[in-house]
C-alpha cells in the first residue's frame, strides 16, 4: 500500500511525558516540535494541537503510541488521565488518517531500523533469526515482541507489567515483607518502574531501621550519586530484577533475536548499574543456561527510537500487520 499522507504527526505519549515529532516527507527522519508534560495539558488534543500550533505544522496523517491498551480505535492511558478516540481525534486535528498503538508496540517498529551505534550491549550474546523483545521502565514497564521475516513483520503486544514479582535470592526475601503493594500485589510494574526505583529505597531503609526518604525516582538517584549506599544499592537492586525480568520474557518469547531495554530510565540508571550482576541475573535460567548465553541483551540508547519506527510504519502499514488498524 502507498505510504500514509505526509505530513505526519507523531507522538510518543505516557504517564508523565507527551514527545511530538513531525515528519515532512516519506523518508525523512522525525524532527522534535514539543515535550510536554502529560499532567499539564487537560487532553490528548489540546497537548497536540498546542505542539503542532508551536511548529507551525500541518499534518495530513497521525501516529500516536499511548502508554496503555489499546482497543479498537480507543485507548486510554494506564498512568495518567488522557482517553483516545479515533474519530474525535481526527476531527480535533484534522487529519486524513491515523494510527493508534501501545508505546511498546510502537517501540517494537523501531527494531529494524536501530543500528550499531543506537546501542549499549550489557550481554554481548549472538543473536539468532527470530523473536525480539523490547521492554523496559518509565512511568509504568512495558513490553512487546516483534517477529520478522523478509521485511514484513508481526508485533506481539503484552501487559507484562502486570504479573507478579516474586523473590530469589536471599536479600530479596527478606526485603519482599518491607515492599509496599499496588493493589495488593507485587508487580513487575510496581517495582520496575520510577515509582517502584522509590519502593526499592523505602523498602531497603526499613530494613535498616530507618525512615523512607526519597518522594521519586531522580531524589534516589541525587542520593546515590551524593554517596547515599542505601540509594546505590536500590539502583543495583533495581538493575539485577530489570535483567531477571528480561531474561525471564526472553524465555517466554524465545527470544534468540536480543532483547532491548528501552524508556527513559535505564540510559539514566546504567552508570551506576552493577553490570556483572545484571548479566548473571539475566542469563542464568538453569538448565536453559546455553539457550540464554546465546540471547544478547542490550540497552537502547540512541534517541527518539518510537518516533522513528513509527516513521517507518508509515512508509508501509501492511509490513508490519497494521494496515487493518487504520482509522480510515
Amino acid at each position: 500500500m502507498p505510504p500514509l499522507p505526509h505530513p505526519l504527526l507523531v507522538a510518543d505519549i505516557g504517564g508523565t511525558n507527551c514527545r511530538v515529532a513531525i515528519v515532512d516527507a516519506p523518508g525523512d527522519l522525525p524532527r522534535t516540535v514539543g515535550r510536554l508534560s502529560t499532567k499539564a495539558e487537560p487532553s490528548c488534543e489540546a497537548a497536540l494541537l498546542h505542539a503542532i500550533a508551536e511548529a507551525g505544522a500541518a499534518p495530513r496523517s497521525a501516529l500516536l503510541a499511548v502508554g496503555g491498551p489499546v482497543i479498537g480505535h480507543r485507548a486510554a492511558l494506564t498512568n495518567a488521565g488522557w482517553s483516545f478516540d479515533a474519530p474525535s481525534l481526527m476531527a480535533a486535528l484534522g487529519v486524513e488518517n491515523g494510527l493508534l498503538l501501545n508505546d511498546f508496540e510502537a517501540l517494537a517498529t523501531c527494531l529494524p531500523v536501530l543500528g550499531a551505534a543506537d546501542l549499549t550491549a550489557i550481554c554481548p550474546g549472538m543473536p539468532a533469526e527470530g523473536v525480539r523483545l523490547i521492554l523496559g521502565p518509565g512511568t509504568g514497564f512495558g513490553a512487546a515482541a516483534l517477529v520478522g521475516r523478509e521485511g514484513r513483520y508481526t508485533i506481539l503486544p503484552t501487559e507484562a507489567g502486570h504479573i507478579d514479582l516474586g523473590p530469589v535470592t536471599e536479600d530479596e526475601f527478606a526485603l519482599w515483607p518491607l515492599m509496599e503493594r499496588v493493589n495488593g500485589r507485587i508487580t513487575v510494574e510496581s517495582v520496575l518502574s520510577g515509582s517502584g526505583l522509590v519502593r526499592l529505597d523505602a523498602a531497603l531503609r526499613r530494613r535498616a531501621g530507618a525512615s523512607a526518604l526519597c518522594a521519586d525516582g531522580t531524589m534516589v538517584s541525587v542520593r546515590a550519586e551524593a554517596g547515599d549506599a542505601v540509594a546505590l544499592g536500590a539502583i543495583r537492586l533495581f538493575g539485577r530484577l530489570l535483567a531477571r525480568v528480561a531474561g525471564d520474557l526472553a524465555l517466554a518469547y524465545k527470544a534468540v533475536g536480543g532483547v532491548f531495554v528501552a524508556g527513559g530510565i535505564a540510559p539514566k540508571l546504567l552508570p551506576r548499574f552493577a553490570v556483572a550482576e545484571m548479566r548473571r541475573a539475566f542469563s542464568h535460567k538453569p538448565p536453559m543456561g546455553v539457550l540464554m548465553d546465546a540471547v544478547p541483551l542490550w540497552l537502547v540508547s540512541g534517541p527518539d527510537p518510537a518516533e522513528r519506527g513509527l516513521a517507518k510504519v508509515a512508509l508501509d502499514p501492511a509490513a508490519f500487520g497494521l494496515d487493518n488498524r487504520l482509522w480510515v
